[in-house]
């Protein structure tokens, strides 16, 4: 396939990808250029050593190089390899977005929670503007890799190939999601292994426990009879959506880590840290229940999607 048809079949099957990964990776560039002369700014990310100051630059520029070389039908292995760095970069660069979000609830519901309720509302437009680049060129890379393989331009499967499938991601989901729960329900209760001095809490951790109630239906309904009762397209929003936001926060200390070894301020925490176990019990816990996750709604995904107009697979 020569690179004028690569690009223009990438166009016609996937245009809104393209078009918003470059607007994405522009408006992270631009969000980072002007968040310093923005008022308002309240730094409780970058001061953590999680997230580099130039990480926002960093990975716009190379994930609006690659949108842009994907878009012009250019070499499709740097490209890729490209893309994909940048996706992962522009991850990073979100981190703290869910943190954004629940202080601008506290903010606009004027629920009292303290220095929770502010937020730093130009990093949170830079981190916003990064999370949705990183998504849309995650999607365009693999629309990319899909038109320029061997496989199905709609769906990326081969003739013959079956698609993976797997029931263990959401059950591993299930158990996972339990872990940060146990611990809040354990402090409740008065113990006192690995409690956190900021934890004050009073009452029932009733917010944990629906939560996890969430979780776990969530996982079950992609693999149990009674979840086919619902609409798909909301089993897979949700699922998506929170296997991004558990893998956002858990991998924040892994982010701070490599931080610290590029340079960055000395860990919050260390090994020799009395919190550190349950530190590393509850982040991890978090990081691995979204890969879980992600893992059984792919697999759903597959299992319950239309066959191909294109290859009729």
């Amino acid at each position: 396939m020569t690179n004028e048809s690569m690009t223009a079949s990438l166009a016609v099957s996937r245009p809104v990808p393209v078009v918003v990964s470059v607007m994405g990776t522009a408006a992270t560039l631009a969000a980072w250029a002007v968040q310093p002369y923005l008022p308002g700014g309240r730094d409780y990310i970058t001061a953590l050593g999680i997230v580099p100051d130039w990480m926002p630059c960093a990975a716009g520029l190379l994930g609006l190089g690659a949108a842009l070389a994907i878009s012009r039908g250019v070499g499709r292995r740097p490209v890729v390899v490209a893309g994909w760095i940048a996706s992962a970069l522009l991850l990073w660069a979100a981190v703290g977005v869910v943190f954004d979000g629940f202080r601008a609830f506290f903010w606009a519901t004027g629920i009292p929670a303290g220095d929770f309720a502010q937020v730093d509302w130009p990093g949170f437009l830079t981190r916003a503007a990064a999370f949705v680049a990183s998504v849309a060129l995650a999607r365009t890379v693999l629309a990319y890799q899909r038109v320029t393989g061997a496989g199905c331009d709609e769906c990326g499967r081969r003739a013959g190939a079956e698609a993976w499938q797997a029931a263990w991601p959401a059950y591993a989901a299930c158990a996972l999601a339990c872990v940060y729960p146990a611990v809040k329900f354990y402090w409740w209760l008065g113990g006192g292994f690995g409690r956190s001095t900021d934890f004050n809490e009073t009452g029932a951790p009733v917010m944990s426990a629906l939560l996890l109630a969430g979780s776990v239906l969530l996982s079950l309904a992609v693999v149990r009879p009674w979840g086919r009762r619902l609409p798909r397209w909301m089993l897979l929003l949700a699922g998506w959506s929170l296997a991004c936001v558990h893998i956002l926060q858990g991998l924040i200390p892994v982010f701070a880590g490599v931080n610290r070894l590029l340079g960055g301020p000395e860990l919050p925490f260390g090994s020799k840290d009395d919190n550190f176990l349950v530190i590393t019990a509850v982040y991890g816990s978090w990081s691995l229940f979204g890969l879980s996750l992600a893992a059984a709604v792919l697999s759903y995904g597959h299992r319950t999607r239309k066959e191909c107009a294109q290859c009729g697979h």
